[in-house]
């Protein structure tokens, strides 16, 4: 059973609660209450960030593929900054997770790889040909049929 996913929303739910953790971050907040769910609020964007794109990258025929794609960059693209901000210590809250230091390494490093894969397939011109001609193909086939229809 296939459902219709809703990439555009879902990218923009995942890039507005990445904006809410870096505000809250910014915050003077207890460590004691928030570390636990602030990072399970970091790995849970980890793995719907890569859930969203193994999707994309399986669909190559997906209409609007490019544009969610790059939606995804956009959205991957802040989740680094986040994880970046956080390793460098740049957010107030981010000395109450350095006991999750090499989780929060690691992730960003799985999303540099995840981007490195975005920009390949954003910058390969056949990917930018390849939908435009698969329509083209069933447009074209759609008016021979109806063609031999009217005979």
């Amino acid at each position: 059973m296939s459902a219709k996913i809703h990439y555009q929303d879902n990218l923009y739910y995942l890039h507005s609660l990445i904006k809410t953790l870096e505000s809250g971050m910014k915050l003077d907040i207890d460590g004691e209450y928030f570390t636990e769910k602030i990072v399970e609020d970091l790995l849970f964007i980890d793995a719907s960030l890569m859930q969203v794109f193994s999707s994309l990258k399986d669909n190559a025929v997906l209409v609007g593929r490019l544009g969610y794609l790059r939606a995804l960059r956009r959205t991957v693209n802040a989740f680094i900054a986040l994880l970046e901000s956080i390793a460098a210590k740049a957010l107030p809250f981010a000395s109450s997770l350095t006991v999750y230091q090499e989780k929060i390494a690691s992730t960003a490093r799985g999303q540099q790889r995840a981007r490195a894969e975005i920009d390949a397939i954003l910058d390969n011109p056949a990917e930018q040909n390849q939908h435009e001609e698969l329509v083209s193909e069933q447009e074209f086939n759609g008016l021979l049929s109806d063609d031999g229809a009217s005979d």
